[in-house]
């Protein structure tokens, strides 16, 4: 698939690409319930760069200038582009030229990100109500209230339900085609017995007939998600699940991924790291080591005795989606990066690829920016990890936990100079389509070519962080679908279109 020719816009990033007439759509947070980040049916454009001409992407081809602060992601379905307004407003664009196609107001704050479904568009509220709106028009089809808190997270759409928590604590799934109810769990309720009552503030993640949610008493759960019995809990480690929300995936047997902040201040986190790292390797960002496989096995080796001797540094956990028990026998070799001091961002995973994607921190760091935190870096991630490596040595390139990107350029490995962002204590949010990963934050949208292992660039913005740019990214995460790819930025929404 390629790009084809460019269209104007400024607020949203909207890439179009080559592709046939079907569905790609991308209907909720993360494209699907699982939380993947990954779009299997879209091919990115990859030849631009900061330093081509025009740089990136070129010139936007529509652009929608947001009439307020916006929430969450862009979601896409039925030729419609919608997206919500802190104060509470929900906007429907044609996807193909991002004219407005209507606009309503919901009465109360939108936090999250919208779901389209069913020929409705979601949207949950401050005001505790889970409110459905008709696709065409916007007309109110129904509203359900129960969350008497308010709700912060992102509703989940499968199997006909809608699965989303509330800050009071309860964990709700409604029937997508009338808004009732079907039933309703309480942390630390008489069903879960033994928990604090705690605030949920994440999105949940389904996948099969399991949802997944972290609470704000930093128990992991997994409900079934046809009765809502709870299957298991797990306590993890961490100040907050925050915002965001786990990832689940058929590899490695069925695993659920969860990342928290850490329990330490973030700053020293990544200071000691730092230390560490160069103590454990005897190397540091000097000269941009690339290290062979024996010298990753080295210091991965090192980083999951480092966490597993101190679970309290641990903030990735990787859960067997069956039990909630630790999938490997040693913790996966990340330590913290990239939350400016709140929850790192999740893995983009490509479940019938079995690839996966992270950013984590090695001194043979291929991308890091080497500003004010070295040794970020985005990374494989080996969901069939093998911690026995550690002793064997045997066949590290298929078994470590983290595999490198190969080194195709001279900026850091990059192309060209911040074709993407990473520096190790600011944040990012991770997407993907099948030939690329993308890394989108307030610098830059950009990411690494899968085959090629070239870096390329969709949208520069700058590195002034006094705010003298004007224009500036958004970390929720580049949104591709239907031959486009969708980027908040700090005006609103955008969208290009580029020929391979």
């Amino acid at each position: 698939m390629k790009i084809l020719h460019r269209i104007v816009m400024g607020k949203l990033l909207i890439l179009v690409l080559a592709w046939p007439l079907m569905a790609a759509d991308w209907p909720q947070l993360q494209r699907d319930a699982a939380r993947s980040g990954f779009q299997p049916a879209e091919t990115l454009y990859t030849g631009g760069t900061t330093s081509t001409s025009p740089p990136g992407y070129g010139p936007p081809a529509w652009a929608w200038n947001q009439p307020g602060p916006l929430s969450g992601q862009p979601v896409v379905a039925g030729g419609i582009v919608a997206i919500a307004t802190v104060d509470g407003r929900v906007f429907a664009l044609e996807e193909a030229t991002g004219a407005q196609r209507w606009s309503v107001s919901v009465g109360a704050p939108v936090l999250g990100t919208l779901a389209i479904a069913d020929n409705k568009v979601l949207a949950a509220t401050q005001a505790g109500e889970v409110v459905a709106l008709a696709l065409a028009s916007g007309q109110r089809v129904w509203t359900y209230q129960g969350g008497r808190k308010g709700f912060a997270a992102s509703p989940a759409v499968a199997n006909n339900r809608i699965y989303i928590g509330s800050k009071d604590g309860r964990f709700h799934a409604l029937d997508l085609g009338s808004g009732q109810a079907v039933w309703v769990f309480e942390v630390g309720g008489v069903s879960d017995a033994g928990a604090e009552r705690a605030p949920i503030l994440a999105s949940a993640a389904a996948l099969g007939n399991r949802v997944f949610f972290g609470a704000e008493n930093m128990y992991a759960y997994a409900l079934d998600a046809t009765t809502g019995v709870r299957l298991w809990r797990r306590r993890l480690y961490g100040q907050t699940f925050g915002q965001l929300w786990p990832v689940a995936s058929n590899q490695a047997g069925g695993v659920v991924i969860f990342r928290t902040a850490p329990v330490y201040q973030f700053s020293q986190v990544l200071i000691d790291d730092e230390w560490f790292l160069e103590q454990a390797t005897g190397r540091t960002s000097a000269g941009n080591p690339m290290g062979t496989p024996g010298d990753w096995l080295v210091e991965q080796r090192a980083i999951s005795q480092r966490l597993a001797s101190n679970p309290h540094r641990q903030s990735f956990f990787v859960l067997r989606a069956s039990d909630g028990a630790d999938r490997y026998s040693q913790p996966m070799p990340i330590l913290y990066t990239g939350g400016s001091g709140d929850v790192p961002a999740p893995p983009v995973v490509d479940d019938t690829g079995g690839r996966a994607w992270i950013t984590a921190r090695s001194v043979y760091a291929r991308f890091d920016g080497f500003g004010v935190r070295s040794y970020g870096d985005l990374m494989k991630l080996n969901l069939n990890f093998d911690p026995t490596v550690y002793a064997d040595g045997r066949s590290p390139e298929s078994r470590l936990g983290l595999l490198f990107f190969a080194c195709r350029g001279e900026s850091g490995c990059k192309i060209s100079w911040e074709d993407f962002h990473k520096i190790s204590d600011e944040f990012e949010v991770l997407t993907g389509a099948r030939n690329g990963v993308v890394v989108s934050n307030w610098v830059s949208v950009g990411g690494v070519d899968l085959a090629t292992e070239r870096t390329f660039n969709i949208r520069f913005y700058s590195t002034d962080d006094t705010g003298g740019a004007g224009l500036y990214g958004m970390h929720v995460g580049a949104v591709i679908a239907n031959g486009r790819v969708l980027v908040r930025d700090t005006q609103g929404i955008k969208c290009y279109r580029r020929s391979q």
